[in-house]
Order: structure tokens, then C-alpha cells, then sequence
């Protein structure tokens, strides 16, 4: 289809946006990358200790050519070409990591992750477009897939983690690619939408109100301002009854003018919007209320449902009497955008959830017993929360929207233990105290990362919740928990609601070293730990909702 010139305006434009928007944004990475890339020295020092400086060097090399790209994107000619700067930026930490990678294992390397957060910080802080997205990601796959392929030898068991690392990396990749695509979908129906509003709202309006304004006193005026007007006029009388109407409301309505038959103005209103129409605008207009922006709609005679908004007001008509005058407008375009940016937000939702659980499914594949350990967690803690939320001092916190993102958030509690050496985390027993001290990491290990990725998110993220329950799961009511050793309110509510579950699910689990508890001994357990390990409303939330606890453990 051939682009009108406004339509090709509206691309320059959009275009024009989207360049200033990704050159503000690009300073923004290239400070997360100078400040974040060097900070995971803090997972060096204490998981690959050996690697400790040389992997100092990789990091403040980055870090300086970070530094460099930044201060030559601030020069006039430097941000002309915003993309090339953020794709060498990328290349730098990318060749980084895959030699942190290489050095490590290479097949069997975890440090594969930090190339799914490079791809995720990229797309997620740029605005990039599709290509963009797919390329950029496409490169950073095969930063990591030639050199470990060229420099590492694979054993059997390397091979495994090697496939399950590539799809791991894939997976994000996709999500990544999926959110690019949907950002800059919404980003440009929101640019049209506001083009769309602008022009209602700054030209048709006042050429209605100034239009109206100097042809009012005129019977002649009035009806050449009826016949041309860009709106949909008519004139009703004391019984909702049309006395007169310029050719756009009949074209609106699809139907001829006829002198010998005055219609109602409630014939053509939508059978579910009459009621509104005659009670909630007609009265007040008969009253002599002004009416703005009243939104109903209109069947015409094709039977299309038209969207309109109404502005009216009573006037005074030279031997006529009293009328009263309405200023349609189709607004139906207005109102497929809107739903169609509301479809748009809804598959972010959907990708956010979907991003979460697959952070969440690192942990899982680290640890085998875990089994369906976050399907139950997210189940425990909707009837947790949803009981807490019928106490009174929690009614003006929880509501269904909290409810909703502490279930989604609940599954990243134990995200750190992708930090554990295996031969900790699977060990086959008991930890002795050396070894439960190192798992006990795993709760600042798991809040930075999130704290680092939400860092590259602006306004309230998402992650907000899952922080706090990673770093402060392992507290105590009593102040005597791990790692703060923080007690009592001081405890995020979220943390203290997912705590109570966690204890139960692993009560109530089978491990290599004990045996399932019933559910009659795990709530003996947790009980006696109120006000000592559990804060005491949510176990008293608990016990409210025990039955469903059983219910839920023997069906999950």
C-alpha cells in the first residue's frame, strides 16, 4: 500500500524520536557496563578464586574501553551513529566473558550466564527493533559457541551441561528478541496515538468552540456552520427528538435527511448504552448541565457499532424554543488503539512472567531434589497472602495485584544457588559448618544479581519484590537468621509470607537425608517457631489455611 505524506511524516518523526531516545538510553548502558561489568569481581574473589586476577584485568580493560566509547558517543559525530557505539561496547564485554569462559571449563563453564545478561541489559535498556535485536543476539551466541568449541575438549558429562547451557542461552535469547519486537510495537502505536490525540486536541476542538462562538447569535451562520463543521452536530429538542443535523452525522449514521421523519436520538444508541445515555447525559442536559467528553455508542444503518464522545449544551433557538445542542465525534479509531496498546502491555506482562521463571529454572536445574519445590512455593504463598490479606493489619497492603506478583516473584528465592559449587550444593548429606556457611551466600548472591539487573531498569521494577525475598528469605522473627541477621518488621513482609513456605516444602519433602514429614508434624514444627523463627500473623495465616497446604502437597 503507497504511504500518504502524512503517513511518511509520521515515520520521519517516529524515526527522528526513537534516534534522541536510543542515544540518551546508550549513555545510560554504557555507565551500567563501566559500573556492573567490574562489580561481579565480588563472584570472582569468592567462586573462581584462581581466575581472581587475571579475570581483574579482563574487567578493568572493559571497563576502560566502556569509559572510551561513552566519552567519544558525547562528541557531535560520536552520536550520529548511536548503534555502531553500542554494538562495540557489546563485542568488548561479550569477548570478555568468553574468555572468562574459555578459562573456566568452556563446556561446563556457569559463567555462560554473564553473556545472557549482557544479551537481556541490551535489549532490555535499548530500544532496539527486531533486526537489531536478532543480530545483536546471533552475535553474542556465537562469541560463546566458536571459542569453546576451538579451545576446549568436551568430556561426556561436559557435553550435557554444554546442551543444556545452549538452551538455556537460547531461551533468552528468544525472550530478549520477543521484548524488543513488542517494545518497539508499542513504542511506535504509542507515538501515533499521540499524534492522533495532539491534533484532536489542539485543532479540532477550539475550531469547534470558535466556530460555535461566532455564529451562535446567527440563524444563517449556525446552519453553515452545521453543514461544514469536521464533527457530527445535531439538534435535539425537549424529547431527545432530532430537529436538525449537518450531512456528516448522516453520513456517520449512513442514512439519508429526511423532512417528513424525526428520528429520536435513542434509536440509534447501542441497546447496552441507552440507559446511560438517557439517564446519566440527557437528564443532566435537560437540566441545562454542560455536557464534555460523554462516551457512548452508535449503531448506524449498516449495523456497525461506531465510538463516540459527546460534548453538549443547552441553547436558545429564535421561535423554536429551547434546543440542545450535541458535538459528535468518532472516536473509534481512538478506541482500537487503545486496545490495541492494552494487548501490547498485556503480552509484556506475559513476557515478564515468562522471564522470571526461567530465571527461576537455573536454580531448579542446579539442585535435582528440588522436583516441583516452585510450583508449590508460588501455591503456598497465594494462600499465605491471601488469608494474611483477610486479617485487618494487612487489608490496606495485599490486595490482588500484590498477591498476583508475590506468587510470580516468590520462585527467584533461591536464584543465588547458581553461585554454589556443585559439590556443596548436590553434596549427598549432611553440610558440615564450613560448607552450610558457604550456602548461606547464596541469599546475597541471588539479591545482587537481581539488584544489579533491576539497577538497569528505570522506574519500579518488577524485580522489586524478588530481591527482597532473595536476600531476606533465611531471616528470623527473632533476629538470629541469615545474612543480615535483621529480625522482626524489619523483615520485608514478602520475605517473612515466602520463609513459611519454604520451611514447609522442605519439611514436607524427601532428601537424601531424611524422610518427608507429614503435615501434622511440619505444622507442629512451624507452630512452635512462632514468634521465634516465623513472624506470628503469618502463622497464624497459616493455620487458616492448612488444609490447603495438605491439599496442595499431596497433589504437586
Amino acid at each position: 500500500m503507497k504511504k500518504t505524506g502524512s503517513d511518511y511524516q509520521n515515520t520521519l518523526d517516529f524515526k527522528n524520536e526513537l534516534f534522541h531516545f536510543f542515544n540518551k538510553r546508550l549513555s545510560l548502558l554504557f555507565w551500567v557496563g563501566i559500573i556492573l561489568f567490574p562489580s561481579f569481581l565480588v563472584l570472582d574473589y569468592f567462586v573462581i578464586n584462581e581466575f581472581y586476577h587475571s579475570f581483574l584485568i579482563y574487567r578493568g580493560v572493559v571497563s576502560a574501553a566502556l569509559l572510551c566509547l561513552f566519552i567519544l558517543h558525547k562528541h557531535t559525530c560520536g552520536r550520529r551513529y548511536p548503534f555502531l557505539f553500542a554494538l562495540a561496547g557489546y563485542m568488548c564485554c561479550g569477548t570478555a566473558i568468553s574468555l572468562m569462559v574459555v578459562q573456566t571449563g568452556g563446556y561446563d563453564s556457569f559463567y555462560y550466564v554473564g553473556m545472557i545478561c549482557v544479551v537481556v541489559a541490551f535489549a532490555s535498556i535499548l530500544p532496539l527493533n527486531f533486526y537489531q535485536s536478532i543480530g545483536s543476539g546471533i552475535l553474542m551466541y556465537l562469541m560463546y559457541l566458536v571459542p569453546v568449541l576451538l579451545f576446549n575438549e568436551p568430556e561426556k558429562k561436559s557435553l550435557l551441561l554444554f546442551f543444556n547451557n545452549n538452551f538455556f542461552f537460547l531461551f533468552f535469547f528468544i525472550v530478549s528478541v520477543i521484548k524488543s519486537r513488542e517494545d518497539y510495537k508499542s513504542r511506535k502505536k504509542e507515538f501515533l496515538l499521540r499524534k492522533d490525540l495532539d491534533y484532536y486536541a489542539g485543532h479540532l476542538e477550539q475550531e469547534v468552540k470558535l466556530g460555535i462562538q461566532k455564529y451562535a447569535d446567527s440563524e444563517l451562520r449556525y446552519k453553515a456552520l452545521y453543514e461544514n463543521i469536521m464533527d457530527s452536530l445535531v439538534l435535539i429538542d425537549t424529547n431527545g427528538i432530532i430537529m436538525m443535523a449537518n450531512p456528516r452525522f448522516y453520513k456517520l449514521i449512513k442514512a439519508k435527511s429526511s423532512k417528513e421523519k424525526q428520528p429520536s436520538l435513542l434509536e440509534f444508541i447501542h441497546p447496552e448504552d441507552v440507559n446511560a445515555v438517557s439517564n446519566l447525559m440527557l437528564e443532566r442536559l435537560f437540566q441545562h448541565i454542560e455536557i464534555r467528553d460523554f462516551q457512548f455508542r452508535i449503531i448506524n444503518s449498516k449495523n456497525e457499532t461506531l465510538h463516540v464522545e459527546c460534548s453538549a449544551r443547552a441553547m436558545q433557538k429564535a421561535r423554536n424554543g429551547m434546543g440542545y445542542q450535541l458535538v459528535l465525534r468518532d472516536i473509534s479509531s481512538r478506541k482500537k488503539l487503545e486496545k490495541d496498546l492494552i494487548t501490547s502491555f498485556d503480552t509484556l506482562k506475559n513476557t515478564r512472567a515468562a522471564t522470571i521463571m526461567g530465571l527461576a529454572k537455573l536454580t531448579e536445574y542446579r539442585d535435582n531434589e528440588t522436583g516441583s519445590h516452585l510450583e508449590r512455593i508460588q501455591a503456598y504463598c497465594r494462600v499465605l497472602t491471601t488469608e494474611l490479606g483477610n486479617l485487618p493489619g494487612f487489608r490496606h497492603i495485599i490486595n490482588r495485584e500484590y498477591i498476583e506478583n508475590i506468587c510470580l516473584s516468590s520462585i527467584l528465592h533461591d536464584i543465588g544457588k547458581v553461585g554454589i559449587p556443585d559439590l556443596i550444593l548436590l553434596k549427598p548429606g549432611r553440610l558440615t559448618p564450613e560448607e552450610f556457611n558457604i550456602i548461606k551466600n547464596h541469599c546475597r548472591y541471588g539479591g545482587d544479581a537481581l539488584t544489579a539487573v533491576e539497577s538497569k531498569i528505570n522506574g519500579t521494577s518488577f524485580l522489586l519484590l524478588g530481591k527482597e525475598i532473595a536476600y531476606y528469605h533465611h531471616e528470623k522473627w527473632n533476629g538470629q537468621g541469615y545474612p543480615f541477621a535483621v529480625k522482626g518488621l524489619d523483615i520485608p513482609l514478602s520475605a517473612r509470607i515466602v520463609a513459611v513456605a519454604d520451611v514447609y516444602d522442605a519439611l514436607t519433602s524427601k532428601r537424601v537425608y531424611k524422610e518427608a514429614y507429614s503435615h501434622k508434624t511440619a505444622m507442629e514444627i512451624i507452630h512452635n517457631e512462632k514468634g521465634q523463627h516465623f513472624d506470628p500473623d503469618i502463622v497464624d495465616a497459616f493455620s487458616a489455611g492448612s488444609n490447603r497446604f495438605d491439599e496442595i502437597r499431596r497433589q504437586i
